[in-house]
């Protein structure tokens, strides 16, 4: 399938306004300080403990040639001031992004360049951090061209933007609100068109809008936008092969990007049902499963996911309210698992020593070592949900334990400033919920504090709920409890 248009740029780490320059590494602050900076992202080692002021400037790069521009343009748009409803208005003057010469007719307005300024340096990271290079200039370049994809990217910016420099005013929620309608209203009327509806760029806006849903809390409607996703995304994958014979390399990142969101949804809660079919599913008759290796938009294994799907089926079959009355859950587990458990736990472990994609990872050998520690985190979360949820051992039991142990000691090689941490807020949730030490739980409160100054919605919300089931001192397990309460998670 031939690859969506693209607009001829790429987000690299400093602003370029005109021709190139030389590359000068540092955030803002580090840079006005005059000392090297570790180039840690989001937030620099010397700025965690005031991450507002660390910024990284952007650098667009044309790849091809583009329409000679008058100087008189060139000026207005070069010199023209962020407007007081920007979003940076009110924040140090290191924040605010001029734009060069206006790289799509879609950026209309300062607001909007300065969003998009965010999503390139920032948002594009948090919501990938380990995805390659290709995929995320591929995103963005479609969305230079693409309406609909360009505003559901600027609603993400907007509202992560707003989490990261901690801005409760409304403002925020209004713009954010803004171009997530932009971007519905656009995807419906482009959705009219067959044609169009098999287009890459419109299953990413529609998986967008599904993450900014997640992030934002609104779970009433995030899962009417993942069963559109996968209408779509069907659709398209079969038509590519059937007239392509191949697999487009975007468009199996976009069907990895929904496999992660579906599966761990259907493992955040007591009543979790995959939205795709694991056994019969489009997604699974081409080259999406089967890669031996630890992938670069989920963090783990793609092999995994399939014990993950069988483990959520699994916890859903043993639901307490279908139990017999005579029938405690030990028997009741003992009599219908204990062989499928054995199998599950054999075949989850086989996956351990999986290997890296290879040497394309540009953060280095440093971030390649911490991609191993995210994917042991979810193969031994994995084991942790089959003995308690499944085989229904007690929190204190050995297998239970070691469980914890084996997260715990994958998470701390993870650097706490590091990316790769957003990866792991399902691994990091469930050890805190499975466990009653105090160090333990220090250790995991930790972590998490310092994974909201990623600004990722999801991760405020989660510490919170964890820290209402802790003070609860409930003896129920966290899926009955929160089931009880009527709360939702996705732990993505």
């Amino acid at each position: 399938m031939a690859a969506p248009a693209h607009s001829g740029i790429s987000f690299n780490a400093q602003f370029n306004s005109g021709s190139p320059r030389r590359r000068r590494d540092g955030c803002t602050e580090c840079r006005r300080k005059k000392v090297k900076c570790d180039l840690q992202k989001p937030v620099c080692s010397r700025c965690i403990r005031f991450p507002r002021q660390c910024c990284y400037d952007l650098s667009i790069i044309a790849l091809k040639p583009q329409r000679p521009r008058t100087p008189r343009r060139n000026s207005r748009e070069i010199s023209s001031p962020v407007p007081k409803s920007s979003p940076s208005s009110s924040k140090p003057m290191s924040l605010i992004y001029q734009p060069p010469i206006n790289p799509s007719p879609f950026l209309s307005s300062n607001e909007s360049r300065f969003l998009m300024h965010i999503f390139g340096t920032q948002t594009s990271k948090m919501l990938f951090p380990a995805a390659p290079d290709f995929f995320l200039q591929r995103m963005i370049g479609a969305a230079m061209e693409t309406p609909h994809l360009l505003y559901a990217l600027l609603a993400s910016a907007c509202s992560h933007h707003s989490r990261l420099i901690k801005d409760s005013t409304p403002n925020p929620k209004v713009t954010c609100l803004k171009y997530t309608n932009m971007a519905i209203s656009s995807l419906r009327e482009t959705l009219q068109d067959a044609n169009q509806s098999l287009k890459a760029e419109t299953i990413t806006t529609a998986m967008a809008l599904c993450t900014n849903d997640v992030c934002n809390g609104n779970m009433h409607v995030w899962r009417t936008h993942l069963r559109g996703v996968l209408r779509l995304l069907a659709a398209c994958l079969q038509h590519q092969r059937e007239a392509y014979s191949t697999d487009d390399p975007f468009l199996l990142s976009l069907a990895k990007w929904f496999k992660t969101m579906d599966i761990i949804a259907a493992l955040s809660g007591i009543d979790g049902e995959c939205i795709h079919d694991p056994e019969n599913g489009p997604l699974d008759r081409g080259s999406i499963l089967g890669n031996d290796y630890i992938d670069d938009i989920c963090g783990y294994s793609i092999d995994l996911i399939p014990y993950m799907v069988r483990i959520s089926q699994m916890v859903r079959s043993q639901r307490l309210d279908n139990m017999p009355a005579d029938t405690s859950p030990g028997e009741l587990a003992s009599l219908r698992v204990i062989a499928e458990v054995e199998a599950l736990e054999s075949d989850i472990m086989s996956l351990v020593e999986k290997p890296l994609s290879g040497p394309s990872y540009q953060e280095g050998e440093a971030f390649s070592t911490e991609l191993r520690s995210t994917h042991l985190a979810f193969v031994h979360s994995a084991l942790l949900h089959l003995h308690r949820r499944v085989q229904l051992l007690p929190i204190d039991h050995i297998k239970v334990r070691i469980d914890i142990k084996n997260i715990l000691d994958a998470i701390q090689n993870i650097n706490l400033t590091s990316t790769a941490n957003i990866l792991i807020l399902w691994p990091v949730f469930s050890a805190g919920c499975e466990t009653t030490s105090p160090s333990e739980r220090d250790m995991i409160r930790e972590r998490m504090g310092i994974m909201q100054n990623f600004g990722m919605g999801n991760f405020t919300r989660t510490r919170e709920l964890l820290e209402k089931y802790w003070e609860s001192g409930s003896d129920l397990r966290w899926d009955e409890y929160f089931a009880r309460l009527g709360l939702e998670l996705v732990l993505f």
